[in-house]
């Protein structure tokens, strides 16, 4: 069984975890997830706009910037 990656369902963990303050829980959520920069602005610009999670485009430079540093 291959383990699924960058679903919605990871997406929406990861979100209510920044959204709920637990910065460091979202962050390796990316990094378990397999979410880059690049993948999470493409999940938020695809969600219709009164359905964001996040309430803030910068959530997604936080959430990006901790996980490289998980990364290292």
């Amino acid at each position: 069984m291959s383990k699924e990656y960058r679903t919605q369902e990871q997406w929406e963990t990861m979100c209510e975890n920044a959204v709920n303050g637990n910065w460091s829980d979202a962050a390796q959520n990316a990094v378990d997830f397999g979410f880059y920069a690049n993948d999470m602005i493409h999940k938020y610009n695809e969600e219709e706009e009164c359905c964001h999670i996040l309430s803030e485009e910068s959530d997604i430079a936080i959430i990006a910037e901790m996980a490289a540093g998980i990364r290292g």
